[in-house]
């Protein structure tokens, strides 16, 4: 007699699997990162909707996007992960160099980025560059193990070190904004700058229109040099070769906080290396707070 399959526990392999599909956003690519077949993976997930009773990846649209019920599954499993990694953790050097899962916002990308390279020692760092609302998501998830976030307010995490970031508005050296007609904005969506920059139009009565829409800092800066439209950076990062949008039709903008924050439970000798550079990097400002020695 056949004996039927266990649905009490999902193997672990199960989800690390689907959470591959995601960061790298196909099946072929999270079969390669993990050295499995593309068809293993395709199992892999057949089973996995079996367990959990439903279809994870919508079936239209490109980059495997997720069901409300993938959403479920993919909330559940990047903690049930973080704490499977913690408990491998405790084997020590058994388990070969340290690993590292590192976030940095996307806007601050080319300065932090630089002083990962410079870290020394047996350590395996994994970077993600992305969103500061997806870093702190995942920060909070246990899935990275110290992000460098932009914020519009203090986040409740473990700070290890935070600056203020002023923003600023930013065109071309020739744009020129037509007289009554809404500002064009350069969005991108889930930045902190970008988050402040609408609700600092919207509240100041300013109408405006989404010009352009891109998740990076290099194609922004192409965009703006393009005369498309205006920009919200912050300070620290203005190429020099971009002007400083300066008119009453745009209002002020907030000053943001730039943070180097640590997931609960991580131990701060281990990201030592890595806070280290970090903190310099953040202290070429005004440092806003620091831990205690």
């Amino acid at each position: 007699m056949h004996r039927r399959h266990n649905t009490t526990n999902i193997p672990i392999e199960l989800l690390r699997s689907f959470i591959a599909i995601q960061e790298h956003g196909s099946f072929t690519r999270a079969a390669s990162d993990l050295n499995l077949t593309q068809s293993a993976i395709s199992t892999q997930m057949k089973r996995l909707r079996q367990i959990v009773g439903g279809e994870i990846f919508a079936k239209d649209g490109h980059g495997n996007p997720l069901t409300e019920r993938g959403e479920n599954v993919d909330k559940y499993a990047r903690r049930i992960l973080a704490m499977n990694d913690q408990i491998m953790s405790l084997a020590g050097a058994r388990q070969g160099p340290n690993r590292l899962r590192v976030g940095i916002a996307g806007v601050l990308s080319s300065h932090f980025l630089s002083n990962v390279c410079k870290v020394r020692g047996d350590i395996d760092i994994q970077v993600c560059c992305g969103p500061s609302s997806d870093l702190a998501k995942n920060l909070a998830s246990g899935h990275l193990d110290l992000a460098v976030i932009l914020s519009t307010a203090p986040l409740k995490a473990r700070s290890v070190f935070t600056r203020d970031e002023k923003l600023i508005w930013l065109c071309a050296r020739t744009f020129a904004l037509n007289p009554g007609a809404p500002v064009p904005l350069l969005s991108w969506p889930g930045s902190a700058s970008d988050q402040a920059a609408v609700e600092s139009l919207e509240r100041f009565g300013q109408h405006y229109r989404i010009a352009f829409v891109a998740s990076d800092l290099g194609t922004h800066i192409a965009a703006m040099r393009l005369g498309l439209g205006v920009f919200a950076l912050p300070k620290s990062v203005v190429p020099p070769d971009c002007r400083v949008f300066k008119t009453p039709c745009l209002p002020q903008l907030p000053t943001l906080i730039a943070g180097l924050y640590l997931r609960e439970g991580l131990d701060e000798k281990t990201a030592l290396p890595v806070t280290t550079c970090f903190n310099k990097a953040l202290a070429t400002e005004r440092i806003l707070q620091s831990a205690p020695a």
